[in-house]
């Protein structure tokens, strides 16, 4: 029963946080600097996927150190209100590195850029990962090394590889190449996560509270008609939202690092 309500809800926490990040990592950092800076932004995407938005010109960082800031800024901001106490909290900050690291990826296949940057990002988010990982563990438990990743495969692994399933289906543009980048990296820290001895007295090994599971499942059904009704209501008035120019397909891919929105015209 406590593997079922472990997998239950990770199956029900794993989309409203996924969007989330993509949100406080994509979206919010472009609007704040848009609101200081007095410069316009625009809304590039709100979709199931995710939310992306661009300010300005000129950027004041790039993409992946962005991610990267409000990233750790976000998992800073959950452990100081002890949010990590609950399974979906430590399961956010995972999310949040592992929404980060994709931008860091997608600049280091350029073959243009430097390895040395992306490279040290890489490591910084994927560490992050791993704490986030074991902020997981300390609430699962856990005594050996397969039962510790036995516990982060059902809580982190399956029902995010559920999930890009179900976005695989929706969005033709997901090729498997896109899903080892989301799933070896993750896959990988659950297994280094998993290899640290836990401490003593170490989580409360305590079933995993109906109450959370609910909450999460009433969180993703809420965002997603949410976005039902924003994506019908802006069809309406951008009716041709779906054809990006080649002129805005640099902001685009900056805003959303590692993946290609369906709308991004392939000739440019």
């Amino acid at each position: 029963m406590r593997w079922l309500r472990l997998l239950s809800l990770g199956l029900a926490s794993v989309y409203p946080l996924y969007w989330t990040a993509q949100f406080v990592l994509f979206f919010l950092p472009e609007s704040l600097f848009a609101f200081w800076f007095h410069q316009p932004v625009q809304v590039v995407s709100i979709s199931y996927l995710q939310a992306t938005a661009t300010a300005g010109s000129q950027p004041m960082l790039p993409a992946h150190w962005e991610a990267l800031i409000f990233a750790g800024f976000f998992t800073t901001l959950i452990v100081a209100v002890r949010g990590d106490r609950f399974l979906t909290g430590s399961l956010a900050i995972v999310l949040l590195a592992q929404s980060a690291l994709l931008p860091f990826l997608s600049h280091l296949r350029d073959p243009r850029s430097s390895w040395a940057e992306p490279a040290a990002g890489c490591a910084a988010v994927f560490l992050l990962m791993i704490f986030g990982l074991c902020r997981v563990l300390r609430r699962t438990g856990g005594l050996n090394f397969i039962d510790r990743l036995a516990l982060l495969s059902l809580l982190a692994v399956l029902p995010q590889a559920a999930l890009w399933l179900v976005f695989r289906m929706a969005y033709p543009y997901f090729g498997t190449r896109f899903l080892l980048l989301l799933l070896v990296p993750l896959y990988l820290a659950a297994i280094l996560a998993a290899a640290v001895p836990p401490r003593i007295g170490e989580g409360d090994f305590s079933i995993v509270p109906l109450t959370e599971i609910l909450a999460t499942s009433t969180a993703a059904a809420l965002l997603i008609v949410a976005i039902t009704l924003s994506s019908r209501s802006t069809s309406a008035y951008y009716p041709a939202r779906q054809h990006l120019s080649c002129k805005q397909r640099p902001a685009v891919a900056r805003a959303v690092g590692a993946g290609a929105l369906p709308e991004m015209p392939a000739g440019c």
